[in-house]
């Protein structure tokens, strides 16, 4: 996956900030456009029990309102509290170090139960389940194709093992495909839903629900660098 100089930027100030808040930097979309949307997703720590435990000191300006530990902290990951408070503080850093001088959306989020992948590595814990991804080039093995779904089989190092859920051939079984991370274009995890449309005890039928995403906390309005 390519890098971006305006993502490593972002990432080189937002790092610290989340990390002072007790949450890991988990990845930076760049969408660019008519106004630059900027898209910073936050996730609990590896291995910490929960988000509840008091953050680490932050910066000097927002110390006073930021040295309580976040509402409504829990083992299932970052709170909305969290992001807001991340989000002012990098739109404030971003500013100041005049990081993007065209006007730009700032959205600070969790990355959700089909969470994007940005690193080889953030693939390791989820062999097993189904993912979607797109190369950068059509696969050799499968002449004009890029988008794929498959199992998760291995990761390892830089190189990324699936199980992809059809073959070349009508008449082929699926093998497993194995790609570098440097070629892919995107991937993201595949959360599969439970089926409910079968019948309950009491005689009735329960109903497939589809979860509704989160709303990302915005760094209040858009910033506009072109208005200075």
């Amino acid at each position: 996956m390519s890098t971006h100089p305006l993502r490593d930027a972002v990432a080189a100030i937002a790092s610290p900030l989340a990390d002072a808040l007790g949450i890991a930097l988990w990845g930076i979309e760049i969408l660019a456009g008519g106004r630059t949307v900027v898209r910073v997703y936050v996730d609990a720590k590896p291995g910490a029990p929960g988000t509840g435990s008091e953050p680490e000191a932050a910066p000097a300006e927002d110390a006073a309102a930021d040295a309580l530990p976040p509402e409504g902290a829990g083992p299932e990951g970052v709170t909305i509290d969290q992001c807001a408070r991340l989000s002012r503080q990098l739109g404030l850093a971003l500013d100041v170090e005049d990081v993007i001088r065209d006007a730009y959306v700032l959205e600070v989020s969790s990355p959700g139960l089909e969470r994007p992948f940005f690193e080889a590595d953030q693939m390791a814990p989820y062999a097993g389940r189904t993912i979607e991804l797109t190369l950068a080039l059509p696969h050799p093995e499968w002449p004009g194709r890029r988008k794929f779904r498959g199992d998760i089989v291995r990761v390892e190092g830089d190189t990324l093992t699936f199980l992809p859920d059809a073959a070349p051939r009508p008449d082929e079984a699926p093998t497993p495909l194995t790609v570098a991370w440097d070629d892919v274009k995107k991937a993201h995890l595949v959360h599969i839903f439970p089926d409910t449309t079968r019948p309950q005890p009491g005689g009735k039928t329960g109903q497939r629900k589809k979860a509704q995403p989160k709303k990302p906390a915005r760094g209040g309005a858009p910033h506009d660098d072109t208005t200075d």
